[in-house]
């Protein structure tokens, strides 16, 4: 039996009596000493002290035949993260170990990259992995581990097996791997784990930024952000209103949306409303709904406007962000400065690369940044990323070189431009002023003040043709809008026509959506029922241009449209009633007309001198004396 409180003891094993080292003992005894020294200087621990019971355990179970139970405490002391801790390794280190280890090396499987059929890479997907689990339970399974269609990625797709031969097993029978059954082509280790990245481009939207709208009713509107969220994917815009009076007008008066009330007939799809700034003093005076008040903001029909604009939210994924270019007509619209809104869309990552200005040799340029501001000169070498300049001003001799973003275009009044791009592209004029970065021009066209951009555009001699990109349209031509009216373009635009229609209206119209109109032969009767037709000199008499005198340059049924010299506004042009003009200079000949209108009842076989009478007899007054009574 073992005494009481043996466990607490460690016997020392016996040493031969022959053996006489005094010198390991001398030292053993000075580290003893020591040892002592330092164990009355910090004192035995808790954790040292259970240690030791420990391994005095240890050792007893083992006179007694444990081993396995001594292996597996071992083992699970010193495996894993406990030995890192022991020895001191970092969190970090151990977590960046861990992640290498997950990196695939040469024992894995490969990745073979195989042809398919465009258009059918899910479904080829699909149809492997139905084979595999066809054939899991025969003899002979597929050898392969997995399929990979990367999005994005047409006419491929990857399999992850040992061997190719495996890879040639599995495509047997699939008619869409047809074409990649020769040639399965391994991909490197190394790129391996690049064949599974997932990089999501998202556009970088920031407070400020020109988006425009995918659907609804504000459809390609131009909107301003004014907030972000990018944890709930969502911005609040800033946009101009588009509120269907009609509606809130039916409402109001209690009329019903549909017409009729039977049930076959179906509700008439509603016009599109026109975009104009919200005025609470208009609804209140209409008594369209309640307008309320709620700090900086109206609220409308659950709706929030500040200073006339719409403050809304709207999804990320609602909204198109590339390639976003404000015109200046929609940018004078969110009352903007104009010189400062043009330069920073050249800065601003949602407009199109052709914001940079674009110089040639003899370009008139002025330094817009550096030491050497205010500099002007003329282009004399342009690079890929400088511009070599030559100053005008005499003292300085040496040509200099500048960054493109550095300089602009410069104008003097007077100069006769050519606009190289905008809505106004291809359009000439001279200078009017100058305003920093606009230049204002007074068309040769539209006979009417435009604004564009210093650098787009470059002095030319010619005057603009008016013909637009297609070469099927051009200044003056009358069209057609629908089957009851007409217009003559007025303004050419990159992809519409403003048109000046009979009633003396302006509406823009695309291109795709008008045809051209022939009425060179046309012919009508004037105030003084003379034959009139294009090319007459005539004289308004009546209407909101009574004293204007102009050419006629289109005849539409009993309307003309006139080019007055005096006139300003839409190229010169006006709609007027022929019933409202007089001819300049008498009136035409029959003879000379080539085509005498004449009333239907003239021609109706009733009257007698069209060769028939009402009683069905005929009378030819051909060659007869007439005797007039007075």
């Amino acid at each position: 039996k073992r005494p009481r409180g043996s466990e607490f003891i460690l016997e020392e094993a016996e040493v031969d009596e022959d053996i006489d080292d005094d010198e390991e003992g001398d030292e053993e005894e000075d580290g003893y000493r020591n040892f002592i020294a330092e164990s009355d200087q910090y004192g035995t621990s808790e954790k040292e002290l259970t240690g030791m019971r420990r391994i005095h355990q240890v050792i007893t179970r083992a006179e007694e035949g444990a081993e396995n139970d001594i292996e597996e405490y071992f083992r699970r002391k010193y495996s894993g993260s406990a030995s890192g801790a022991r020895f001191g390794t970092s969190m970090e280190e151990s977590v960046e170990v861990s992640q290498q280890s997950l990196l695939p090396g040469i024992k894995d499987p490969n990745l073979w990259l195989v042809r398919c059929r465009i258009g059918t890479e899910k479904e080829t997907c699909l149809t492997l992995m139905r084979k595999y689990l066809a054939m899991e339970h025969t003899d002979t399974p597929l050898q392969i581990k997995s399929v990979v269609v990367p999005e994005g990625l047409k006419g491929y797709l990857y399999i992850e097996s040992y061997k190719q031969a495996n890879v040639k097993q599995a495509m047997e029978g699939i008619g869409n791997l047809r074409i990649g059954v020769w040639k399965q082509q391994m991909v490197p280790i190394k790129e391996m784990t690049d064949v599974l990245k997932v990089v999501k481009d998202r556009a970088m939207l920031k407070k400020g930024a020109w988006v425009r709208l995918k659907r609804g009713i504000y459809k390609d509107d131009l909107a301003q952000i004014e907030q972000l969220d990018p944890s709930r994917s969502q911005v609040i815009l800033r946009m101009i209103p588009r509120i269907d009076f009609t509606r809130l007008t039916s409402k109001s008066t209690g009329e019903s949306d549909e017409q009729g009330g039977g049930a076959g007939n179906k509700r008439k799809r509603r016009a599109r409303p026109t975009a104009q700034l919200f005025d609470a003093d208009k609804i209140r005076l209409l008594k369209l709904g309640d307008v309320t008040r709620d700090r900086d903001y109206w609220v409308f029909e659950g709706n929030r406007y500040k200073d006339g604009f719409l403050i809304k939210p709207m999804a990320m994924s609602a909204l198109i962000t590339d390639g976003v270019k404000p015109t200046l007509s929609e940018l004078e619209k969110f009352e903007v400065r104009l010189e400062e809104e043009a330069d920073k869309l050249a800065s601003t990552g949602m407009v199109s690369q052709d914001a940079t200005p674009t110089f040639a040799p003899g370009d008139c340029v002025i330094v817009i940044e550096g030491g050497l501001k205010d500099l002007v000169g003329h282009v004399t070498r342009v690079e890929t990323r400088s511009v070599t300049v030559k100053p005008a001003d005499a003292e300085i001799k040496e040509d200099l070189q500048f960054d493109p973003n550095h300089l602009r275009k410069h104008f003097r009044l007077g100069d006769h431009v050519k606009v190289l791009k905008g809505e106004c592209e291809g359009d000439t004029g001279l200078v009017l002023r100058v305003e920093s970065n606009l230049i204002f021009l007074f068309s040769d066209l539209t006979m009417h003040e435009v604004k564009v951009r210093a650098n787009d555009l470059q002095l030319c001699t010619e005057r603009a043709s008016g013909v637009d990109s297609s070469g099927h349209f051009q200044f003056g031509d009358l069209v057609q809008i629908d089957q009851q009216t007409v217009g003559v373009i007025i303004r050419i635009e990159r992809e519409s026509f403003s048109l000046l229609n009979m009633h003396g209206k302006t509406v823009n119209v695309r291109q795709q959506a008008v045809v051209r109109k022939n009425t060179r032969n046309a012919v009508s009767l004037d105030s003084e029922q003379a034959n009139i037709r294009a090319k007459d000199v005539v004289k308004v008499t009546d209407g909101s241009f009574a004293g204007f005198q102009g050419e006629i340059r289109h005849i539409y049924r009993n309307w003309a449209f006139l080019h007055c010299k005096s006139v300003i506004e839409n190229g010169g042009i006006i709609a007027v009633k022929t019933r409202h003009l007089a001819r300049v200079g008498g009136t035409r000949s029959a003879s000379s007309a080539g085509f005498v209108a004449q009333s239907p009842r003239l021609s109706s076989p009733s009257h007698p001198s069209s060769g028939g009478g009402g009683d069905g007899k005929g009378w030819n007054g051909l060659g007869m004396a007439l005797r007039t009574r007075s």
